[in-house]
């Protein structure tokens, strides 16, 4: 049930983002602090879980909410202040999970992460600048693709998964890009992702006034 509810939010949250994203600029920033604490709060679990640290799920929940609820404040109160840093987060944090296969050659894998999340954290840098000193357009399409971000990585497993059998491989992913292909590399995830973003970038410049 806990994942219908955080699918739900997922969903709300990112169209919101998408299609709104420049007239609730600070609450999609807060939107976007809340979605970084949330990710950072479950690398935090996984990686004291491998320590040998056991989380019940009441624990796991305290945990969650508390980085959820706090990056989320912060960001929302801090405005433009935090907004270079919350896009440096969240890209890190996503460049990690989507992209983390351009670096799968490098066999020591505490330096493939610090490659990976070295990449991410300097195209957060440098996207956070740009949206910082943007005009209407670069805030629209920064927001677009995060809230498409949001809403692609929900849909796209309920769209295309074996969802009886619990494989979260698409049946249009294992055809074309073989039966290997795992959901951070998911075809029908991108097309999601590029089409929800193009609809809200073209719907935020139409829809918001200068």
């Amino acid at each position: 049930m806990s994942d219908v509810v955080i699918a739900i939010i997922a969903v709300v949250a990112g169209s919101l983002m998408c299609f709104e994203g420049y007239k609730l600029f600070r609450l999609s920033l807060g939107i976007a602090g809340g979605v970084a604490g949330f990710v950072i709060a479950r690398y935090l679990i996984g990686f004291t879980g491998d320590m040998g640290i056991n989380w019940n799920e009441t624990g796991k929940l305290v945990v969650l909410a508390l980085f959820t609820i706090g990056l989320g404040v912060l960001a929302f109160t801090l405005y433009m202040k935090a907004l270079i840093a919350i896009t440096t987060i969240v890209c890190a944090l996503w460049f990690y999970d989507d992209f983390n296969f351009l670096f799968e050659r490098v066999s020591n894998n505490a330096l493939r992460i610090v490659i990976t999340f070295g990449a991410g954290l300097v195209a957060g840098v440098l996207i956070g600048i740009i949206v910082y000193y943007a005009q209407k357009w670069t805030i629209s399409l920064f927001t677009a693709f995060v809230g498409a971000r949001m809403i692609s990585g929900v849909l796209a497993p309920i769209l295309w998964s074996g969802i009886l059998s619990g494989e979260y491989v698409g049946i249009i992913e294992q055809r074309v890009l073989g039966s290997d292909v795992g959901v951070n590399y998911s075809l029908v995830r991108v097309l999601l992702l590029v089409a929800f973003c193009t609809a809200g970038f073209v719907i935020q410049l139409k829809t918001s006034k200068k």
